[in-house]
C-alpha cells in the first residue's frame, strides 16, 4: 500500500488551487466518521473534495457522481459534521494552502454570525498516516473547535487534540530542503534519504536510486523532483493523467479491493456457519440395531406365546433376550414393541427426508461458496449477498427497485457466450436472455458458472464446444485439475423444478467433454 507522499499532495494542490480558493461550500456529508464530503461551487462549477483519514489509506481528491461506493450517506450525521455545517456551509474560502514539508492542506474562512459578526475560521486537512485528522479552529483565537477525533494525553504525550484547546501544528521534523542542500551535505547524508530529507518516502526514494547511475545524478534528480510533476507520475506509473486522477484511481482501487475482501470474508463466515449446520445433520446416526430388535421382539413374543408365563419381567427367544412389563399382558407386551417399532420407523423415514434435504442444501450452500470465493468485483458480491439473505436468511426484500443483472458476454469467432457469475445472473440467462436451441454448459457434480452459446442459426463447432467448456473448467472448483468433466444440452432440456433456488435446475440428453 503506498501512502500519499506530501510531494503528490503539493502537485494536486498546485493543480487545483485556482479552484479551492474563493469556492463555497454548498454542502457537506459524512459518509463515515473517518470521511468527509464537501460540495464546492466556484467559477460557475460544482464539485465534490472527498476527504479519507483512514489509517489505511488516508488522501483527499475530487470525485464525480459514478463513484457510488463513497456516498453511503447514514440517516443521522455524526457530531463533527454537525458542527462543519454550522460553521462552514454558505463560507467562502478565502484562502488555501499547504503547509510547507507537511502532508496538511487548509482552508481559511469567512462567514457572518446571526449579529452579523465575522468568523474567520480555518479546516486544517492531516494527512498523516494514523495520525491523520481534520481539525476545524478559529483563525483568531487559535481555539480548537472540532476535531474528525479527538486525541487525548493518555493517547499522545506530543500533541493533543480536542475542542476548546490552542491548535498547533505537529512538532517539525529534523529534515534537510534539497534545494537548499549543498552537494557535500547531501553525500553526508545519502545513506537514508527518506529519514534525512523532506518530501521523500522510502518507496520513492528507491525509485530514484534506481533510475540514477551515480549520486551526483540522485541529488539533481532528487532537486528535479520537487519542481518536476513528471517523474512523480513516472513513480505512480500513472503517468496521462491529473493528480487528481492519480490519487482517486489509486485509492478508489486499494478500497475496492478492501471493501471485495471484508464482504467476501462476511460472506464466507455466513456460509460455513450454514454449512456446518447442515454437517450436523448428515452426521447424525440412527440406532438401526434397536429399530430391528423391537420388531424381532414383537414376533417373538407371539410366536412363542406359549412358553411365556404371565407377570414375567425377562424371557430369552432363539437365544434373544426380551424385557416385559410384568402389568401387561402377554400380547400388550407384544403390541408395546410393535408400536415402538413403528415409532422408530416412523423416525426413520423422518430423519432420511431430512438428510437428503441437509444434503441438498449443504451442495446449494457449496455452490454459493464458490460463487463467493470466485466473485470479481462488489456488484456481484451484491447479487450474492441478497440472494443469502432472501433463500438462507429469509430477510425480508430492503430495495423494492429492480436491480440490474450484470452479465458477462464473450465474443469467439463470430459467436456470443454468456456467463453467468453467480445463481443470480444463472437464472436471469436461462430464464431471460437464452432460447431453446442454445447449448448450455456446467461442471460436472460440481459448483461452477453455467455458460449458454447463443445459436443464431449457426452450427456449434467441436471448436466451439471446446472453448466454452474451458471457461467453465475456469470458472468453477476444478480450474487447477488436470482433467474436468463439463457436461452441455440444449436450453429446452433443462427445468427448473417447483420451490427450489435461484439457478437451481435439472437437466436431459446431456453430453460430455473431457477438458
Amino acid at each position: 500500500m503506498q501512502n500519499l507522499d506530501s510531494l503528490t499532495l503539493k502537485f494536486f494542490f498546485e493543480e487545483n488551487a485556482d479552484f479551492l480558493k474563493n469556492g463555497v461550500i454548498q454542502k457537506i456529508q459524512m459518509p463515515s466518521r473517518k470521511e468527509v464530503l464537501l460540495y464546492i461551487r466556484n467559477k460557475g462549477e460544482n464539485r465534490k473534495l472527498y476527504i479519507n483519514i483512514d489509517p489505511k489509506y488516508p488522501h483527499l481528491c475530487f470525485i464525480n457522481d459514478k463513484n457510488d461506493y463513497l456516498l453511503k450517506i447514514p440517516n443521522k450525521p455524526p457530531m463533527f459534521c454537525m458542527q462543519l455545517r454550522k460553521y462552514l456551509e454558505g463560507a467562502k474560502i478565502i484562502d488555501a494552502v499547504i503547509i510547507p514539508y507537511e502532508r496538511i492542506i487548509e482552508f481559511h474562512f469567512s462567514t457572518f454570525d446571526e449579529f452579523g459578526i465575522v468568523n474567520n475560521s480555518v479546516l486544517a486537512i492531516e494527512l498523516m498516516g494514523k495520525y491523520s485528522n481534520i481539525i476545524l479552529y478559529n483563525k483568531k483565537t487559535g481555539l480548537i473547535i472540532g476535531s474528525c477525533h479527538n486525541v487525548s494525553s493518555e493517547k499522545s504525550s506530543v500533541r493533543e487534540i480536542y475542542g476548546g484547546i490552542k491548535y498547533i501544528l505537529p512538532p517539525k521534523q529534523n529534515k534537510l530542503d534539497i534545494l537548499k542542500t549543498s552537494y557535500s551535505t547531501f553525500l553526508e547524508n545519502k545513506s537514508n534519504i527518506s529519514n534525512n530529507f523532506y518530501y521523500f518516502t522510502q518507496p520513492f526514494s528507491e525509485f530514484l536510486i534506481q533510475k540514477s547511475s551515480n549520486e551526483l545524478e540522485l541529488f539533481k534528480l532528487m532537486q528535479n523532483a520537487v519542481f518536476n510533476p513528471s517523474l512523480i507520475k513516472e513513480f505512480w506509473a500513472d503517468e496521462n493523467n491529473d493528480f487528481n486522477s492519480i490519487i482517486f484511481n489509486y485509492y478508489s482501487r486499494e478500497i475496492t479491493k478492501e471493501i471485495i475482501k471484508n464482504k467476501k470474508i462476511e460472506l464466507t463466515k455466513q456460509l460455513n456457519s450454514k454449512i456446518k449446520k447442515e454437517n450436523k445433520i448428515l452426521e447424525e446416526k440412527i440406532n438401526s440395531e434397536k429399530f430391528e430388535h423391537y420388531k424381532k421382539a414383537g414376533n417373538l413374543i407371539l410366536q412363542y406365546i406359549y412358553l411365556i408365563k404371565e407377570g414375567e419381567k425377562k424371557v430369552v427367544l432363539e437365544d434373544i433376550e426380551i424385557e416385559l412389563d410384568p402389568n401387561l399382558t402377554k400380547s400388550e407386551n407384544a403390541q408395546k414393541y410393535y408400536k415402538l417399532y413403528s415409532k422408530l420407523k416412523s423416525a426413520k423415514e423422518i430423519y432420511e427426508k431430512r438428510k437428503e434435504e441437509a444434503k441438498n442444501k449443504k451442495e446449494y450452500l457449496e455452490n454459493i461458496l464458490f460463487s463467493v470465493e470466485n466473485a470479481q468485483n462488489s456488484i456481484e458480491l451484491d447479487e450474492i449477498e441478497d440472494e443469502i439473505n432472501e433463500y438462507i436468511l429469509m430477510k425480508p426484500k430492503q430495495d423494492k427497485q429492480k436491480k440490474t443483472v450484470n452479465i458477462e458476454t464473450i465474443e469467439y469467432k463470430g459467436y456470443k457466450m454468456l456467463l453467468g457469475k453467480n445463481n443470480k445472473q444463472n437464472d436471469y440467462i436461462i430464464r431471460k436472455l437464452s432460447n431453446a436451441e442454445d447449448i448450455w454448459l456446467h461442471a460436472y457434480n460440481c459448483p461452477s458458472s453455467h455458460l449458454v452459446i447463443k445459436q443464431d442459426e449457426k452450427n456449434i463447432t467441436d471448436e466451439i464446444l471446446l472453448y466454452a467448456a474451458k471457461i467453465v473448467k475456469e470458472n468453477s472448483p476444478l480450474k487447477n485439475s488436470s482433467k474436468a468433466s463439463i457436461i452441455y444440452t440444449k436450453r429446452k432440456y433443462l427445468k427448473r423444478p417447483p420451490e427450489t433456488p435461484n439457478g437451481y435446475v435439472t437437466y436431459r440428453q446431456e453430453k460430455e467433454i473431457i477438458v
